[in-house]
């Protein structure tokens, strides 16, 4: 694990593994824990994968991790600052970008503001708009109040509406993994920053070959999210 400064001088924590062509994976904002990430199977033979021809870099977010928490500033702007600080201390000249859902807008601006460093763009289940992810669903709207009331069963109803009602264990492990990784009161900061989310204008000017990504089995958001983006890149 090593640490990045980010120019509203927060610590962001990282890790690369393997060699070859930069491989930039974001976080999945607003829970990440690039250390108890390898507990999960899955992931770990993802990264391991993608490392045999690549270096894979991976960092925590702002307020999430094993980086700062105190952190006042969860813009989207702000969330440009870490990913900048990463690529920044490995000295990248180009890179390719993975931003999954939440990262997925803080790519989109990254990619548009700096098309000679980004070489090529993967979006998986993201949005321009925040509202497109947060206004599609009454459930997620109704996470909200429980939010403020009772953090553990919010952590587990977020859990079981990304898994489905059905999961057991799966659930339940990634909602202690949440609890694990971040702060309700980051949750709640970072969740009003996203509604605020944009960057619809700076769709046309992402000039790198861009892959758009998006599970029909994953709802939030809809595919037909997935169809606006691509049309607009």
């Amino acid at each position: 694990i090593q640490y990045a400064r980010t120019a509203d001088g927060l610590s962001i924590a990282f890790w690369a593994l393997g060699e070859g062509d930069p491989f930039v994976c974001m976080p999945n904002v607003p829970w990440s824990n690039i250390q108890l990430e390898w507990r999960v199977p899955p992931l770990c033979l993802w990264f391991k994968r993608v490392a045999e021809r690549r270096k894979v870099v991976r960092y925590d977010c702002r307020g999430a991790g094993l980086s700062d928490r105190e952190v006042a500033d969860y813009s989207l702007d702000a969330q440009v600052l870490d990913l900048e600080a990463v690529v920044n201390h490995l000295r990248l000249d180009a890179f390719a970008l993975f931003g999954p859902l939440h990262s997925g807008p803080v790519a989109v601006a990254y990619a548009a503001r700096h098309p000679d460093r980004v070489s090529h763009l993967v979006l998986w289940c993201t949005y321009a708009r925040g509202p497109d992810y947060y206004g599609a669903s009454p459930q997620l709207q109704a996470t909200r109040a429980l939010l403020d009331e009772d953090w553990e069963v919010y952590t587990e109803t977020v859990a079981h509406v990304a898994f489905g009602w059905s999961a057991g264990e799966e659930a339940h492990d990634f909602a202690a993994f949440i609890r694990a990784s971040v702060s309700r009161e980051a949750v709640r900061a970072t969740r009003e920053a996203i509604e605020d989310y944009d960057v619809t204008n700076l769709l046309p000017e992402v000039r790198a070959p861009t892959l758009v990504l998006h599970r029909r089995q994953f709802a939030l958001p809809g595919v037909d999210v997935a169809r606006g983006l691509a049309a607009r890149i």
